[in-house]
């Protein structure tokens, strides 16, 4: 259908460019003429909505496209958009764009120090809006298996009240400058103490008990129900379920738990109501949190925000209006890319099992397009998307945290060269090491998802050029491991060694990436990065931290853990918002395919080079 369609508009273009014949025939022509242009446009808008709504329909393709180190709104009614009804697919279909990554991140916070400090405002007129958890116990993202790990105390298994402030530290980071609301965080216990919410805007509770703690009275929830007009109570993973008696305080846009969580027959009870948009980000915000990472759960609040409350910079920027010239442009231009895309069934296949993946769910996204893999498919978007700009995304790079690299190393100052040896480290074929580095841990989803992850930095062939090849490993969706890889060019940062500028080509996507050296030890046993980047034409923005050693096993506890944390620190970060990865042995039947190329060198560093030390 989605073929015939297409094919449809090419027939109806070629009947345009001909004044006899088909529809534009007539007796003097002209009379045809005039009638038959007075349809082209009309049918050209058709066509491209239908093209447009297939490919939303068909799901949310570009996810995929950001890179593995990803790691990866409604239009107006003004003149020059699609209508609403025409797009409306479509409009479902961006509003749960982004990467949690990753990636999460356009708004700007100026006056943030380094490591991402943003003061919340004080005595603000914003509006105010309340996370609310319980006095003891911890969310259910610093349970899986983490760099905190390695620590003692709070620094490794905090309890709510350290991760609710961590949490909402990395909110601000995206509320923009001036910030859009008040974001603040309380227990049960203060917010029952304060005997009244002020009048909070949106209230989110997580993981609240049904027995109210002592000195916390029913009035105190019946000044929350009276003085909050949108209140959502969620447990942080599936197997918390909410209380009773929270449940029964839940309400958005006028419905309650029961309403939200059961839309009628194909959403038809909520679109009456006029509650379908709440229902739709109750389930989202609640899938988030259950996916049980720190990063996911700053997203689902920032969405809460968004969706509920006021519009946020970041949320709005990963939500492109495509208008009738990007859409129409993309379908003059890219008429030999989307004829084989959507007559080739790998590529359909692909964007429909991209159509099955849930908001901002990366992991998936990647599967399906190495499940699926094809020349039609990269080529499709890297036509329509990236050199034509369907989506009319204007996205820009993550501004914050403001993440200084590390300024000595060895007792010296850090420079560019001994930057570049660093990411170099233990690449050394002499002894059967063909990478640099192993990931150990990563705080974004969209990265720490593969299974070994082989980094090579190496100079290139050009003078002052140099590169980035990662080797990954992927599931396909059935069962089957496929080795991937990718090569970023990489430049130096002018000013500040330590800083780099990454560019990538995925799946027909372009990637822009700066990276950070955070940290890494003398004897180069770890090595900490940090990345901000965007698939501009993709509407896609992202950050991550990582950690690297050289055979992917966690650092040790003690003085190396506590270096590594210090080091992590430097982007505003905790060591229990890092999720390790996977490091299983390598199975002999299906190696991975590292390289090493005519240009790599071995590191100075290795030997502790007097030059270099």
């Amino acid at each position: 259908a989605i073929a015939q369609g297409f094919l449809a508009l090419q027939k109806m273009r070629i009947m345009s460019r001909h004044r006899t014949g088909g529809l534009a025939a007539s007796a003097g022509a002209a009379p045809g003429c005039r009638r038959h242009r007075a349809i082209a446009p009309y049918a050209l808008t058709l066509a491209s909505a239908l093209v447009a709504w297939s490919v939303a329909r068909c799901g949310q393709w570009s996810e995929g496209f950001v890179s593995h180190a990803g790691a990866f709104g409604a239009p107006s009614a003004a003149t020059g958009h699609l209508s609403a009804t025409k797009l409306q697919p479509l409009q479902h279909w961006l509003a749960g764009r982004a990467s949690a990554s990753d990636h999460i991140a356009s708004g700007v916070a100026l006056g943030a120090s380094e490591g991402g400090e943003v003061s919340p405002v004080a005595g603000s007129p914003l509006p105010v809006v309340l996370l609310l958890h319980p006095d003891e116990g911890s969310p259910a993202f610093v349970e899986v298996h983490h760099m905190g790990e390695l620590m003692e105390g709070e620094a490794g298994r905090p309890g709510w009240a350290v991760a609710a402030e961590q949490l909402a530290k990395r909110v601000r980071w995206d509320l923009g400058d001036p910030p859009v609301v008040d974001f603040q965080v309380k227990n049960l216990s203060e917010f029952c103490a304060g005997g009244s919410t002020g009048g909070c805007a949106l209230v989110l509770g997580v993981d609240l008990p049904q027995e109210l703690p002592a000195g916390c009275s029913e009035e105190a929830l019946a000044a929350l129900a009276a003085e909050s007009p949108s209140r959502l109570f969620i447990g942080s993973a599936k197997g918390r379920a909410v209380a009773p008696r929270w449940r029964a305080l839940t309400r958005l846009q006028g419905a309650g738990a029961a309403e939200l969580e059961d839309k009628g027959p194909l959403g038809i009870s909520a679109m009456i109501g006029g509650w379908a948009a709440a229902a739709k980000t109750q389930a989202d915000v609640a899938e988030l949190w259950h996916r049980r990472t720190a990063e996911e759960a700053v997203y689902a609040v920032l969405d809460l925000i968004d969706s509920m409350v006021v519009p946020v910079a970041l949320m709005r920027a990963q939500k492109p209006e495509p208008t009738f010239e990007t859409v129409s442009r993309a379908v003059d231009k890219c008429q030999d890319q989307f004829r084989v895309c959507f007559t080739t069934p790998r590529c359909i296949m692909a964007l429909s099992c991209l159509s099955t993946c849930g908001l901002a769910d990366q992991s998936c996204s990647y599967r399906c397009i190495a499940s699926y893999q094809s020349e039609a498919f990269t080529q499709f978007s890297l036509c329509a998307l990236q050199k034509q700009n369907l989506l009319n995304s204007q996205i820009e790079r993550p501004v914050t945290p403001i993440a200084a690299p590390m300024p000595t190393f060895r007792g010296k100052p850090l420079t560019a060269d001994v930057a570049d040896s660093i990411l170099i480290g233990h690449y050394d074929p002499s002894v059967n090491q063909n990478f640099s580095w192993l990931v150990t841990a990563g705080s974004n989803p969209a990265y720490e998802q593969f299974t070994l992850q082989y980094q090579l930095w190496y100079p290139g062939k050009a003078r002052g050029s140099f590169w980035y090849h990662p080797t990954f490993l992927v599931e396909a969706l059935d069962g089957t491991n496929i080795w991937r890889s990718r090569d970023y060019s990489v430049r130096r940062d002018k000013t500040t060694p330590g800083i780099w500028e990454f560019s990538v080509t995925d799946n027909g996507i372009v990637s822009e990436e700066r990276w950070h050296l955070l940290g890494a030890d003398d004897n180069l046993n770890w090595l900490v990065l940090f990345y901000i980047g965007a698939a501009r034409k993709a509407g896609l923005a992202y950050r991550g931290c990582l950690v690297l050693t050289r055979d992917g096993a966690l650092p040790a506890p003690g003085a190396e853990a506590e270096a590594v944390a210090a080091a992590v620190a430097r982007a505003g970060m905790k060591m229990w918002e890092l999720e390790a990865t996977n490091n299983p042995e390598v199975d002999p039947a299906n190696k991975p395919p590292l390289v090493t190329p005519d240009t790599a060198v071995v590191s100075g560093l290795l030997s502790r080079d007097p030059l270099l030390a």
